[in-house]
């Protein structure tokens, strides 16, 4: 189906951006996540016992060396040390290694869901959208969401863990050194949560700047010959660069964010390790404590605050997430049109309209009345009534309100992928691929060759003019099709819908930008080209010789 971005179709207002949760709903959607989590927090329960016996372990084999009488370490702490260390380095290649599985998964999941999103959509959906901004979803997709699923979700677990375990083991080592922990602990939570409330809005702001100049960049890339054509490629050029200022901006402002997020951090993890070293130091020279378990204490005391230290860093993969998650989830809230489930029969359907319209924002008019199997109709009214929206409408690609029939069978009732089969939607400014004659051709019949393209071209009278090309039928068209005139490309897009066999041709002005003369020659080339086709084209001329003409009618 050859389908384009509307130009004059009325586009309905913005729903209101999605709240936390429908952002977290977003983020949790991939499938089969849980159960890698559990395996990840299993793991890291393992490899947290593995460390606990490894440093209880090594303060003995260090305090019984140092203290007098020295004695050699033990067989069985030597061996239980070494355990201890493997289990620990084992499960931590483990973890990683379930990480980026995790990581693949959901991102391909995303990936997927956003891609059939999209194709579900259809551009009238998305009229309201930039391509640049969704180009940049599409692209951001694996470096922004693969950190948060390996590192931000098992890291929340893994942290809990290891704190855990870290001062479950210090209570029963030394109870004094355990309270300690249970005050610095929280407090460098709380500094967490602080630094990431302004990294929050930090990231939103960067993620903003970052879609505006990828949307620009396109846009120059895309109107460069327009804008060179107008020499206003130095004025563009400054906007640009004030765009790429902006942004930088905004990408050093959520760094310098990062680095205090991970300042803090190290601050107070250092300052704690700091109180609990000289705690231990008093006790020590005193004589309230021994080496043995108090070392061990101290050893524990980083396996305390690493994990959270590392959860703080990993905290900016969940806030560079978010941005993209918000995205997803706005476009899940676009509404689309319904789909059915129901198949008709091919050949030249008959459509009955009854005070039918598109269900998009300050379209009033409505039609009534019947188009006939093979008939061809011309669609009038004035301008900005809703015929462009209608035409898309029957196509599926946004809803409807009214009644719409096809052989009998309301519209919404139909599926959408065998509908697409049987219709063909020639837009006003058709869509050329910067390719050649036959790709072109071949995007509504890939098993085309060459004998079946050349007597599509010869029925809309572009024969002689592909021929005249150099390459004939490999000949490049340039973007957009630059090599071929309005009316050669209005041709070529209606070969392009005969060639799709659709039963159905959806017209939509395809001669607003051709004079009368050539506007009546395509009329005629379309009535000898589609017969035993139902035919509706939207023009505001007179209708063609021998077409019926239908008017929406405002209420």
């Amino acid at each position: 189906m050859t389908v384009s971005t509307p130009s004059r179709l009325n586009r309905p207002r913005p729903p209101a951006p999605p709240g936390r949760a429908e952002v977290r709903g977003v983020l949790n959607a991939p499938p089969g996540v849980r159960g890698p989590l559990v395996w990840s927090a299993a793991l890291s329960l393992l490899g947290a016992l593995g460390t606990a016996l490894a440093f209880v372990l090594a303060a003995q084999v260090i305090a019984g060396v140092l203290t007098p009488p020295a004695r050699w370490p033990e067989p069985g702490h030597v061996l239980g040390l070494a355990l201890g260390l493997g289990l620990r380095a084992v499960t931590g290649a483990a973890r990683e290694a379930l990480a980026q599985r995790l990581a693949t998964h959901a991102t391909a999941f995303q990936r997927d869901r956003l891609t059939a999103r999209l194709l579900a959509l259809g551009p009238v959906a998305l009229a309201s959208r930039r391509a640049a901004d969704l180009v940049t979803l599409s692209s951001e997709l694996g470096p922004r969401l693969t950190p948060y699923y390996a590192r931000f979700l098992p890291g929340r677990a893994h942290a809990a863990i290891s704190a855990l375990v870290a001062l479950a083991v210090t209570a029963w080592l030394d109870p004094a050194t355990a309270g300690l922990l249970l005050v610095t602990g929280p407090l460098t939570v709380v500094f967490l949560y602080l630094v990431g409330l302004a990294t929050h809005a930090a990231t939103q702001a960067q993620w903003t700047r970052h879609t505006r100049l990828a949307a620009r960049l396109l846009t120059l890339t895309r109107h460069l010959p327009t804008l060179h054509a107008f020499g206003a490629v130095p004025t563009y050029r400054d906007v640009l660069v004030r765009s790429a200022g902006a942004h930088r901006e905004a990408t050093l402002r959520v760094l310098r964010v990062a680095f205090l997020s991970g300042f803090v951090m190290e601050f107070g993890a250092t300052l704690a390790t700091a109180l609990v070293a000289v705690w231990i130091g008093v006790r020590l020279f005193g004589g309230e404590a021994t080496l043995a378990p108090t070392l061990a204490a101290l050893m524990l005391v980083p396996e305390f605050f690493g994990p959270l230290r590392q959860l703080g860093a990993d905290r900016h993969a969940a806030l560079d997430a978010e941005p993209l998650a918000r995205d997803l989830a706005d476009l899940a809230a676009v509404p689309g049109a319904p789909q059915g489930a129901r198949d008709i029969s091919k050949g030249a359907p008959e459509v009955t309209f009854t005070q039918a319209r598109a269900a998009l924002p300050g379209i009033t008019a409505t039609l009534s009345g019947t188009v006939r199997s093979g008939e061809h109709v011309a669609l009038r009214g004035p301008s900005g009534v809703g015929k462009s929206a209608l035409l898309h409408a029957l196509g599926k690609f946004v809803a409807h309100a009214g009644e719409v029939r096809v052989n009998g069978v309301p519209l919404d009732e139909l599926s959408a992928p065998a509908w697409a089969g049987q219709v063909a939607l020639v837009p006003q400014a058709p869509r050329l691929l910067a390719a050649s004659v036959r790709d072109n051709l071949r995007v509504a019949a890939p098993d085309a060759d060459d004998a079946a393209l050349w007597p599509v071209l010869r029925h809309v009278d572009l024969e002689g003019v592909i021929r005249a090309l150099p390459g004939t039928l490999d000949a490049p068209l340039g973007e957009g099709g630059t090599r071929l005139s309005g009316g050669e490309t209005a041709r070529l897009a209606l070969a392009r819908a005969l060639l799709s066999g659709a039963d159905l041709l959806l017209l939509d002005e395809v001669t607003a930008h051709l004079d009368e003369d050539t506007a009546r020659a395509l009329h005629a080339l379309i009535g000898r080209a589609a017969p035993g086709r139902t035919v509706l084209l939207v023009t505001h001329r007179d209708p063609p010789t021998g077409w019926r003409s239908l008017t929406l009618e405002a209420p």
